[in-house]
């Protein structure tokens, strides 16, 4: 999911040379579990299922990022 996220931020950094962002900060719905998977419990976090949530759905967590731009 962040990959995804960093890929359209680098690809729209790239295709606009006019403009340079030096941050960006974002925040994210996920939703988070525990997976047995092959016999482990395994963190797992991904983007809500559902855009619509009803009274009974939990409300997803949230993920803040931030990415800055290094000077070299």
């Amino acid at each position: 999911m962040l990959i995804d996220v960093f890929s359209a931020v680098e690809t729209a950094r790239t295709e606009a040379a006019q403009v340079r962002a030096r941050s960006v900060e974002m925040t994210l719905p996920i939703e988070v579990r525990l997976e047995d998977i092959g016999g482990e419990s395994t963190f797992v976090a991904d983007l809500p299922l559902w855009r619509w949530r009803t009274f009974f759905d939990q409300t997803p967590s949230q993920l803040r990022i931030t990415w800055e731009e290094s000077e070299l």
